[in-house]
């Protein structure tokens, strides 16, 4: 008999001939459903901050501002604190103007290379201070609500929600509550059960990200063409040139 690697010695049995197969190992379970996100939702300064820093990123500084900019001149907005002067131009600019747009009168780029890296680096610095004291509240404002726990006992958990901003992360949403109810015909108490709608955190963040900014109301560019009126005749140099019919009238003496 022709021996191979997976015959035994001694053995005369077909089914030793065959080369046992390799049992695939199996992939390890995933948990069902969707992981719950622990990180609260960005508040809307981050948002703002990120929107801006993002653009920054991704526009070439020659785009135009597709709502028109704003000519007020920092006379009905306040003054732009990234680019309140045109270079170029020398328009004053309000904080409707945002820096990732040209200028919207000349169309000049409103930042340097230099001065969008450092702007974007400051942007960053912004982002995370205003994460960490808004993290910072959290804490403490957590910290205080379970201190008054500590000191006076609640009736329920619907007032330690009024009472405590952090309650999501110590009393679940989702928790089931025993009812004592009185009938009044059968005199006899009665015990149900009671678990209250679950409220999902991603559903939270997504009515936050479909926040739509106010409108701002905004002054319009100067018409291109200057209207002006013709010229006086010699006879009547001070003439009102406006259209307007009036005539001169003397005072009357006393």
């Amino acid at each position: 008999m022709h021996h191979t690697a997976w015959t035994k010695k001694g053995s005369s049995v077909p089914s030793d001939w065959i080369a046992p197969k390799s049992q695939p190992q199996a992939a390890p379970a995933r948990p069902k459903g969707k992981q719950k996100d622990s990180t609260p939702p960005k508040s809307k300064e981050v948002r703002r901050l990120e929107k801006l820093r993002d653009d920054l990123r991704k526009s070439s500084g020659r785009e135009k501002d597709p709502k028109g900019g704003c000519f007020c001149q920092a006379r009905l907005h306040p003054l732009s604190p990234y680019t309140p002067i045109c270079r170029a131009c020398g328009l004053i600019l309000c904080e409707l103007n945002l820096p990732n747009f040209a200028c919207p009168h000349c169309g000049a780029g409103l930042l340097t290379t230099a001065t969008l890296d450092s702007l974007v680096q400051t942007l960053d610095d912004r982002i995370a201070d205003t994460i960490a004291r808004e993290e910072e509240e959290r804490q403490r404002a957590a910290q205080e609500a379970r201190s008054a726990e500590g000191a006076f006992p609640t009736l329920s958990v619907a007032a330690s929600r009024v009472s405590c901003p952090d309650a999501q992360s110590s009393h679940p949403v989702n928790q089931t509550h025993k009812v004592l109810s009185l009938d009044s015909k059968t005199r006899k108490v009665k015990v149900s059960t009671f678990t209250p709608p679950a409220v999902s955190r991603n559903t939270s963040t997504e009515k936050l990200s479909k926040e739509v900014e106010p409108e701002h109301k905004r002054v319009p560019p100067p018409p291109a063409e200057v209207v002006c009126a013709s010229a006086p005749s010699s006879q009547r140099p001070w003439a009102n040139m406006r259209g307007l019919d009036v005539s001169y009238v003397r005072p009357s003496r006393a």
